[in-house]
């Protein structure tokens, strides 16, 4: 339940811009699709186990190969990178514009 609200809070100061949360926004759904993917994929083993008796391994290889591979590893990694935003104002650090010093 708590996981539902903190969207909802996200999604709001998205929508009433108080925050650059659409990075945000985009990592959630990416990490959803791909979790969505993982279960949807597991499920549909899973089903084929329990109606034929036996496991379709070619497919649980395929399953594993596809799903861990180096460059999703890698998108995952290069999206936490460029999203971490230590001044928690809402917009990533590495999107922020640097302020020209003038001394």
């Amino acid at each position: 339940m708590k996981l539902i609200k903190d969207l909802q809070g996200r999604v709001s100061k998205f929508v009433k811009k108080k925050g650059g949360t659409l990075p945000k926004i985009f990592v959630w759904l990416y990490a959803s699709v791909f979790i969505g993917c993982g279960l949807v994929t597991l499920a549909g083993v899973l089903y084929e186990f329990f109606t034929k008796g036996a496991v379709n391994y070619q497919a649980v290889n395929n399953f594993v190969r596809e799903y861990f591979a180096p460059s999703i590893a890698g998108t995952m990694g290069v999206i936490g990178v460029l999203l971490i935003d230590k001044d928690h104002d809402g917009v990533p650090d590495s999107w922020e514009k640097e302020e020209d010093k003038h001394d």
